[in-house]
């Protein structure tokens, strides 16, 4: 798929935790190897990468390689949503989560990552965007608790520790949390509930330690599958959240739609794949088919493979 084609590799420094510049090397020198005709961009900071993927089908690119967080690749993805230019968007996991890769399957080594990419296939994946905003998710939209662990996990405990330090935030979230008064509107329908998390997932199984966890969601299907954390306390909430990631509909409230409105009283803090973006209220529609990915050969995607 890389050979011979010209490719945008957009690539944030800090990312990864090697020495500086080593991921650029090992990136290159994969490229290379492979035959494809490279241009590696670093960022500065998240614009660079909207702007540089939004731009790439005008400047000559055919695919868009992403080497970075969770951050970087949503960023990049809303450029490519607002250009609509519909080229392959693949990512070597550099960061912390790696959320999109890990439910595509690519691999957590970037020279195996770029070779599964190489070999791999296009997959229509559905987007997330903030109704009036370029905002969008391509994971999940979390309103409270996981909003709040990611504004309290630094970049360095994130670099220092990994998946710890996101324990560590959410042990410190979860003691003393309460519900709020929640309006959850889906497709116009309203609910009014006491509740202290909602989240909105696209694509949240995965497999971590070759075990899947997260709810079984499909990014190919048009649909937003929302799910409401309301039990107060530290251990019912931990059941709650354990319940929402060990599998299959666990949670007991995980609903569809295509709209989502939320409000909360007081607010509740909002995250998009992992970045801190806003509060409560909240309004969120799906964009169907919104993204073209590279997924690995084998990946499932039910049939909603790009032509």
């Amino acid at each position: 798929m890389l050979a011979a084609k010209r490719v945008l590799v957009i690539l944030n420094p800090s990312a990864g935790r090697g020495k500086p510049g080593s991921l650029e090397a090992k990136v290159r020198e994969v490229l290379d190897r492979l035959g494809a005709d490279a241009e590696v961009c670093r960022t500065r900071d998240s614009r660079d990468a909207t702007e540089w993927a939004a731009s790439a089908a005008r400047d000559g690119f055919e695919i868009v390689l992403v080497a970075g967080g969770d951050g970087t690749v949503t960023a990049a993805a809303a450029g490519a949503v607002r250009a609509d230019h519909r080229l392959p968007l693949g990512m070597i996991p550099a960061g912390t989560a790696n959320g999109l890769a890990r439910v595509l399957g690519i691999p957590m080594d970037p020279t195996e990552a770029i070779e599964a990419l190489d070999e791999g296939k296009i997959v229509d994946l559905d987007v997330m965007r903030i109704v009036g905003s370029e905002t969008v998710a391509l994971v999940f939209f979390g309103a409270g608790l996981d909003a709040e662990i990611n504004r309290d996990v630094g970049s360095r405990s994130k670099a220092r520790f990994g998946f710890l330090a996101y324990l560590a935030s959410g042990a410190r979230n979860l003691w003393g949390r309460r519900n709020h008064d929640v309006r959850l509107e889906l497709d116009g329908v309203v609910e009014n509930l006491r509740a202290h998390t909602v989240t909105l997932f696209n694509g949240a199984s995965l497999e971590l330690a070759g075990v899947q966890v997260g709810p079984v969601v499909n990014p190919h299907d048009g649909l937003l599958d929302v799910a409401v954390l309301r039990n107060p306390g530290f251990w019912r909430s931990v059941a709650a959240v354990l319940r929402l990631v060990s599998g299959p509909r666990g949670v007991g409230d995980l609903k569809q739609a295509r709209h989502v409105r939320l409000d909360a009283e007081p607010p509740l803090l909002v995250h998009a794949d992992g970045d801190v973006v806003s509060s409560t209220p909240l309004e969120v529609e799906v964009v169907p088919a919104g993204l073209r990915a590279i997924a690995t050969s084998d990946y499932e995607s039910g049939g909603r493979d790009a032509e």
